[in-house]
């Protein structure tokens, strides 16, 4: 493995490790073997902050305090991980100054800038003058404070993906919503914490290993009489268009989910084991029918576009105007950076629109998608605009 990861590092790929350290399974050794010699005091499990999942890991004891910031050492010292993706924080959450995940993050923060000044594959994490160590929260009951308030790097948020989700059921009015979402509104983008200056963000997405895909919003087939064999209608690919267009643009780290790049239509049930215990496996046949054709050309130019210094790291403007844009099912946002500006246009709705735009720089645009409809205005120039239905459009200023 660590020659794959050192592999990965060549093509300038970071490689994280999702880990779970707030709860385990009933066979885990450490509840296993203690119940079954009936001691009562367990050295390493117990309840500590929200339970759920399985049986929880007790920071209060320092065995488990030590146990899972060896393990992090151990991935990154042998293996040359980047980082850490932690599952389901709540489980260890007892505050930002508490004994739980917030310690964890620090002390594994502060063993990674010991390492300034060493030789060798620990310097990879200070490239560009800071820490590049990523540690990455799935707090999603309080992604704002844990990056408000800790030393993890990034976390999910469930906001885009729950507005995403309302606007799927052509609720516009979510599109507000939504379009603050995609701008973090709220986040910090840096924070201070001691001497450390600690450059945040949140992920962005609308799906994941705990909900169905996104294709399903807008019609599924069902199987059977249950609800494990539904899956979504992948005949409406076109629809999951304009939110992928949205989450790869916007300010954030996108995250596409396995399979999601080829329109990957499983239905996953809310709860029980339907939900987590059945096999989903990617199906890679996707790839080449119509619809992955057309969802994977479609999301390899969004990631070349993505690459450009407004997407990476410009200010995100949403422009909220009910009455022109998200009556009418459609959202505008800019990306700039310096003198580069980028307006991203989207249309969630079933017919072609046409509205005006106040352009604020002068110059010609180009549209990054299909090379077409490009345009010259002066500033302060309002130029009518055409956005595909279940599509949008991307004009970039051409400095």
């Amino acid at each position: 493995m660590q020659r794959l990861i050192d592999k990965a590092h060549c093509k300038e790929i970071a490689v994280i490790i999702d880990v779970v350290y707030g709860h385990t399974d009933s066979l885990f050794p450490y509840c296993y073997l203690y119940r079954e010699l009936g001691y009562n005091e367990n050295p390493f499990m117990g309840p500590f902050a929200k339970d759920y999942f399985g049986e929880s890991t007790d920071f209060n004891r320092e065995l488990t305090r030590d146990f899972f910031f060896t393990v992090n050492h151990h991935w990154l010292d042998t293996y040359h991980v980047d980082g850490f993706r932690y599952d389901c924080v709540p489980n260890y959450w007892d505050g930002p100054t508490g004994q739980g995940f917030s310690n964890l993050v620090y002390e594994t923060y502060s063993l990674v800038k010991a390492k300034k000044g060493e030789k060798g594959y620990w310097q990879r994490f200070f490239e560009g003058g800071n820490i590049n160590l990523i540690q990455c929260a799935e707090q999603l009951e309080g992604p704002e404070e844990v990056l408000e308030k800790t030393y993890c790097s990034s976390t999910w948020q469930n906001q885009t993906f729950n507005a995403a989700t309302e606007v799927a059921n052509q609720k516009w009015e979510y599109l507000t919503n939504f379009g603050h979402r995609l701008g973090l509104l709220g986040y910090p983008h840096e924070v201070k914490v001691n001497d450390d200056n600690i450059r945040k963000t949140a992920l962005q997405y609308i799906e994941n290993h705990d909900h169905f895909r996104f294709v399903c919003n807008f019609r599924t087939i069902s199987r059977d009489s249950s609800d494990l064999l539904i899956e979504g209608d992948r005949s409406l690919w076109y629809k999951v268009q304009p939110y992928m267009i949205a989450i790869t643009m916007a300010k954030g780290i996108p995250m596409l989910w396995q399979g999601q790049a080829l329109c990957e239509n499983y239905f996953v049930p809310n709860s029980g084991l339907g939900s987590v215990a059945m096999f989903r496996p990617m199906r890679w046949d996707y790839f080449y029918d119509f619809a992955g054709k057309k969802m994977i050309s479609l999301v390899r130019k969004l990631l070349k576009i993505r690459m450009k210094p407004q997407f990476l790291y410009g200010d995100h403007w949403f422009y909220d105007d009910p009455k022109s844009f998200q009556s009418r099912g459609l959202m505008l946002f800019s990306r700039r950076y310096k003198g580069i500006f980028s307006l991203v246009a989207l249309n969630f709705g079933d017919s072609d629109q046409e509205v005006f735009f106040q352009f604020p720089l002068a110059g010609e645009y180009e549209e990054e998608l299909h090379g077409q409809d490009n345009f010259t205005v002066d500033a302060g120039e309002y130029k009518s605009i055409t956005i595909p239905s279940n599509y949008g459009r991307i004009w970039s200023l051409n400095a």
